[in-house]
């Protein structure tokens, strides 16, 4: 059987409910009940790997941390603070691709 990719693994760990963190360069799992015996060979096979990309890519934990949200005050502010000639444009463009998907 084929090993696992890193992006397989993080899917499994997911669907399990489980957590996965980098703790001073080891890697680290929580879910709902501990993982028996050792871990699997899909996934020793690939630790350094997975240690890389969670740390590179989703800032050592996965799943990763969601971006803050900006408020809706702060989008409107934001939108508002661009000319009202950019705001129009920006208005029949989108209407346009609106009446093209339809």
């Amino acid at each position: 059987m084929k090993p696992q990719t890193t992006i397989q693994i993080l899917r499994c760990l997911t669907l399990g409910g489980y957590t996965a963190r980098v703790v001073e360069g080891r890697l680290e799992t929580e879910g709902p009940q501990p993982l028996a015996g050792p871990l699997p060979a899909s996934i020793k096979a690939r630790r350094d790997e997975l240690i890389t990309y969670l740390n590179e890519q989703c800032g050592g934990t996965w799943p990763p941390p969601e971006p803050p949200r900006a408020s809706r005050e702060t989008l409107v502010r934001e939108y508002l603070s661009r000319p009202r000639e950019e705001r129009a444009r920006e208005l029949i463009q989108r209407l346009r691709e609106r009446r093209g998907a339809a």
